[in-house]
């Protein structure tokens, strides 16, 4: 196997073995060899019988010590597992699996990846599978893949340590950083005529109604329910709320900016318009998603504005969105 299919994302299951498990003493190790040797010349020097022995003794502890840390990572199966989209400048949480398809349980078992502050430690019990969540940091929008990880083990002794690679098939998408909260969203249109709708719907209060999927928590009326002593929850219905559709348009925002603050305020009106329940569009150029509501309408949404201009390359705004968004919202 040659350095650069090593390096690739290994689909499917990986499987530690004695190809991909390399064992190398550690620092208490070499202090451990040194004394070993130390012990071995002073016996030669004074001919010592137990001291021979002694020193063989201690040798051979060692050499069964590197045995038992290379067995505590051979036969592992390692898999990918999944990663839920963060935004830019946030930590993402990588979700692996380690199986131990072997009867013995194997202890003190770590992963490592660039930008982890400090390893992250776990067990793998007898004949189960073992989930491990790893933190890494996410620092540029997109679809990012996962980086290079690091497995290792220096159980029993500490003087040697086995190690393998693994680069897992799991892809993180990275939403753009979003805008300080603080400016208001855009007007909104009235979706039925022409003109506007007042505000954003939410100045006056027209009835309390039961809770319905797809409303807003911010609209449950604590309150109304205490006083009636209900265990259903109660939603407060405001005038206009239904009547408007918000555009969050990439030309209305100022022409000196550049497309990482448009993505970022646009970024933000999605998460606002979300929060408050309205229905919503969006339009990036190569891009249109036409107005609707909901989680997965956001998630479609925050998508687009995370790959914008990443797979042609093209920073400028006449840019096209992927394939994949553009098809969508067809």
């Amino acid at each position: 196997m040659s350095f650069a299919q090593r390096r690739r994302p290994a689909a499917g299951d990986q499987r530690l073995g004695s190809r991909n498990v390399f064992v190398l003493p550690t620092r208490p190790g070499l202090l451990y060899a040194t004394v070993v040797l130390t012990m071995l010349i002073a016996s030669i020097n004074y001919r010592l019988s137990l001291g021979y022995a002694l020193s063989f003794l201690v040798a051979a502890v060692a050499l069964v010590a590197m045995l038992q840390t290379w067995r505590n990572l051979s036969s592992l199966v390692l898999r990918s597992g999944r990663a839920e989209p963060v935004f830019a400048g946030e930590i993402a949480e990588l979700k692996l699996v380690v199986r131990n398809p072997g009867p013995i349980e194997r202890f003190a078992l770590s992963f490592l990846a660039p930008g982890m502050s400090q390893p992250e430690h776990f067990d793998a019990p007898a004949g189960a599978e073992q989930s491990v969540s790893i933190a890494v940091p996410a620092m540029r929008r997109g679809w990012q893949p996962a980086p290079r990880l690091r497995i290792e083990t220096r159980f029993p002794l500490g003087i040697w340590r086995a190690w393998s690679w693994w680069q897992p098939a799991l892809r993180l998408l990275v939403y753009p950083q979003p805008e300080p909260p603080g400016t208001p969203l855009p007007a909104r249109q009235a979706s039925a005529g022409e003109g506007q709708a007042h505000g954003r719907g939410e100045q006056d209060l027209a009835a309390l109604r039961p809770w319905q999927e797809g409303d807003s928590p911010r609209r449950v009326a604590w309150k109304a329910m205490a006083r009636t002593a209900t265990d259903e929850l109660i939603v407060r219905q405001y005038e206009g709320g239904d009547f408007g559709e918000l555009a969050l348009d990439w030309n209305d925002l100022p022409g000196n900016w550049d497309a990482e603050q448009r993505l970022s305020r646009l970024t933000r009106w999605v998460l606002e318009a979300d929060a408050i329940g309205v229905r919503y569009a969006l339009r990036i150029p190569g891009a249109t998603l036409s107005p609707d509501a909901g989680p997965a309408h956001r998630a479609c949404c925050l998508e687009a504005l995370a790959t914008w201009g990443l797979d042609d390359n093209t920073p400028d705004a006449a840019a096209g969105a992927p394939r994949g968004v553009e098809e969508r919202a067809r």
